[in-house]
């Protein structure tokens, strides 16, 4: 059987893939939703910093520029 690893989620399965990983580590509730925001919460900005990186630069603006808006 294959997993598929990289394929387009909605955001709903991704908080509860995280929540149901979440709650792996440990029973406390807070501790639970503190795993999952952390874990969605670096899914979304490497997402955020991918997208970006596959945009061409504006127009007047040098790509290494970019960066910092990142």
């Amino acid at each position: 059987m294959k997993t598929q690893i990289y394929r387009t989620a909605q955001f709903g399965e991704l908080v509860v893939a995280a929540f149901d990983g979440a709650a792996n580590y440990s029973t406390d509730p807070l501790e639970v939703s503190r795993l999952a925001t952390q874990a969605v919460t670096h899914i979304l900005r490497r997402a955020r910093r991918a997208w970006i990186s596959r945009l061409p630069p504006p127009t007047g603006m040098k790509a290494r520029n970019l960066s910092q808006w990142i």
